[in-house]
């Protein structure tokens, strides 16, 4: 099958993209999502929060506070080999207190919504913390630029884009630091695959992989978690108009993402699974953009949101 046939319309509705990742600060320094193979660029801002009266577990043997803001550039450089394609992805991140902390307030407030704990938290604080048994697993306080761990993935495509798929592997190498959450300290790997079919202007997609966790034996975050491996994935539905007007131009996609977690430290909201849902919007105008955000759907094991622009360098790996 010619590699032409694989790829995608840049103008259409690309259900082979990489899914949205969970930006959560427990989850972010595992490995990325398996990708499409695509040289893009991704800005990403985070707002995430744990309630004050959840830092505790109930055996009083962890403590956990999570508050911050987070933007975080991402880039794709994709390449083809033979009929499969190589993938490297480097994130760079910038955290803080951040501004958003009154937004999310204002908005709250205005549809008469429980404010989950802002009231008893200082504003516009950076206060990413995880403590077992006295023990600090990871710390950050201090604003500042960080380098995240480095994702290099292999991935054979098959189909075409309106019926196909995807099957691969990925390493994550250590770049980042464990005690500040911008890596795990480890080198990671997944394995996954993904299926796409088109229906007229209609998209359905799935993902699913597993991570293996490569920590090292005397990585603090084994004092906090009971499985190196787990499992994630995505479904997604999406509609794609072809005209040229503000309507009828308009696609948008939405997706529901599930995390599994490997963590075990009678807080549920770092315990359970993370469910998140997935909204990004392009139009026949802008072929190249892509502008969405992202919530928790039901679990509160994810930011409260995450908004993103993702500018798509090419339609297929050169």
């Amino acid at each position: 099958m010619g590699f032409s046939t694989m790829a995608l319309s840049t103008a259409g509705l690309s259900a082979q993209e990489t899914p949205r990742p969970n930006r959560v600060a427990w989850f972010e320094g595992f490995p990325e999502p398996l990708p499409e193979g695509v040289d893009e660029l991704a800005l990403e801002a985070t707002s995430q929060m744990l309630r004050p009266d959840l830092e505790h577990s109930s055996d009083l043997r962890t403590f956990a506070r999570l508050d911050g803001e987070e933007w975080q550039l991402t880039g794709d450089w994709a390449a083809r080999l033979g009929s499969t394609r190589v993938n490297v992805r480097a994130r760079l991140a910038s955290r803080s207190g951040g501004i958003a902390d009154q937004a999310m307030w204002n908005w709250h407030q205005m549809f008469s919504l429980p404010q989950g704990g802002r009231e008893d938290a200082p504003k516009n604080r950076l206060a990413y913390h995880l403590e077992r048994d006295g023990k600090v697993v990871g710390d950050l306080s201090r604003p500042g630029l960080r380098l995240m761990d480095l994702d290099v993935a292999w991935i054979r495509p098959f189909g075409t884009a309106d019926a196909g798929g995807r099957m691969g592997i990925s390493v994550q190498l250590p770049t980042g630091k464990q005690a500040d959450f911008s890596g795990d300290g480890g080198t990671d790997g997944l394995f996954g695959g993904a299926l796409w079919r088109r229906f007229g202007r209609w998209n359905v997609f799935g993902q699913a992989e597993r991570v293996v966790l490569g920590l090292p034996k005397d990585s603090p975050l084994r004092s906090v978690m009971d499985k190196t491996s787990f499992s994630r994935a995505w479904a997604s539905l999406g509609w794609q108009g072809e005209g040229t007007g503000l309507v009828s131009g308009l696609g948008v996609e939405v997706a529901l993402g599930y995390a599994g977690s490997p963590y075990r430290v009678g807080l549920s909201r770092l315990d359970r699974a993370g469910w998140q849902q997935h909204w990004t919007f392009r139009h026949t105008w802008l072929p190249r953009w892509r502008f969405g955000f992202s919530e928790e759907a039901g679990t509160f094991t994810a930011p409260d949101i995450s908004a993103f622009v993702v500018y798509r360098l090419g339609a297929a790996a050169k």
